[in-house]
């Protein structure tokens, strides 16, 4: 009994285990509900331009393209791209 126990407590952790050692549930954030916390995660964000983002978000009821952070001052090209490795516009 123990040992079907502890077998099926092994499967339940390790089927969320991919075979690249990521969890199969992970994957991009959605923008529009990404926390200032979670943007300063980035490399080159941070509070300030995070929180120019989240702002920047919320006036807009959300966004729908990447690519419309491009209006937030100092977002670029190059933050963009960082950016969209962590994060997506989900619908």
């Amino acid at each position: 009994m123990i040992r079907r126990v502890v077998t099926v407590i092994l499967l339940v952790v390790f089927s969320s285990v991919s075979v690249t050692g990521v969890s199969a549930q992970e994957g991009k954030k959605d923008i529009n509900r990404a926390t200032v916390e979670e943007l300063t995660e980035v490399k080159g964000i941070g509070v300030k331009k995070a929180t120019a983002i989240k702002e920047f978000i919320r006036k807009r009821g959300g966004i729908k393209s990447m690519e419309e952070l491009l209006e937030v001052k100092g977002i670029g090209e190059k933050t963009l791209e960082k950016l969209k490795k962590d994060f997506e516009v989900k619908r």
